[in-house]
């Protein structure tokens, strides 16, 4: 009898674990659940008032994502007839399907009701990166909007002006480790950086560390690492924009992918730039700091 009782527990026990086996195997070849579908009927969209930087009376509803935030994002913009939008620009494309009524889209510093061109509904048009552009609204329109947050309206001139060179000045207050020191990649550089930025646009500027090459002035630098668990792929992340012409920012840097570049000079001298967006994927140097260099 004890016999028989220790087989059954032996072949319980081996039951057990072919089970065990068998679902961390279903486990590992299980793919990734499916986003979800996004679906709204228009009885479900939720309206709310518009920003300050629509006209007034305005309304919105968010279908996808969220206009504020990275990512893509769509929404129905309601503006009341009559109504006007002054010359703007946006950082990212704007892609407009006009739903119903319609607008009259311009381009140029100066808004002028006779140099525009009208889409009535069931019109689409594609506002590009960084141009100034102007809205008039003949009578009560719907349009949605479709982009890659976040959304930004930007009054300002953003028309470059002959002899007007945007300038920077950059001096690094402190930087740890100190300079000297010998990097490692578990090594996190941490700058304190004071700056001034002549002619200054918003959504335009920002600061980071680029290190030496090989070839005679050319340099490089190392942004964030970006990686996707769908099948959907991510957009370029935003730049971190400094939001006043002058001020302090800290920037780190990690070394992990930095130190292993075949390019890198040794030794190691690095330096804190400031870009200029000119477009969605093009940007120009505007200021730098003097070397720091390190073993």
């Amino acid at each position: 009898m004890s016999f028989t009782l220790r087989s059954y527990h032996l072949r319980m026990r081996s039951i057990l674990i072919a089970a065990l086996l068998a679902a961390s195997v279903l486990n590992a070849q299980t793919p990734p659940a499916p986003e979800p579908p996004i679906g709204l009927t228009a009885e479900a969209m939720v309206w709310t008032d518009g920003p300050p930087t629509l006209p007034p009376g305005s309304k919105m509803a968010i279908l996808e994502g969220n206009p504020k935030a990275e990512g893509m994002f769509a929404m129905r913009v309601r503006i009341p007839a009559g109504s006007a939008i002054p010359p703007h620009w946006h950082p990212r494309q704007e892609r407009v399907t006009i739903l119903s009524g319609a607008v009259d889209l311009g381009f140029g510093t100066v808004a002028n009701a006779g140099k525009t061109k009208r889409y009535a509904a069931g019109s689409f048009y594609v506002n590009p990166p960084r141009v100034m552009h102007f809205l008039f609204f003949p009578e009560a329109t719907e349009m949605q909007m479709t982009g890659i947050g976040p959304w930004e309206l930007q009054t300002s001139d953003i028309t470059p002006q002959p002899g007007a060179v945007p300038t920077a000045t950059v001096a690094i207050r402190s930087i740890t480790p100190l300079p000297g020191s010998e990097l490692t990649p578990s090594t996190i550089v941490t700058a304190v950086v004071d700056y001034t930025i002549g002619n200054f646009k918003p959504s335009t500027y920002w600061l980071d560390f680029v290190f030496e090459t090989t070839t005679p002035n050319k340099t490089f630098g190392v942004g964030p690492e970006v990686s996707s668990h769908s099948d959907h792929p991510l957009p370029p992340p935003r730049p971190n924009y400094v939001l006043s012409p002058g001020g302090t920012v800290t920037l780190t840097q990690e070394l992990t992918r930095v130190l292993p570049n075949p390019q890198l000079k040794h030794p190691i001298r690095m330096r804190v730039y400031v870009h200029e967006q000119k477009s969605e994927m093009s940007n120009r140097v505007v200021g730098m700091s003097d070397w720091i260099e390190y073993r």
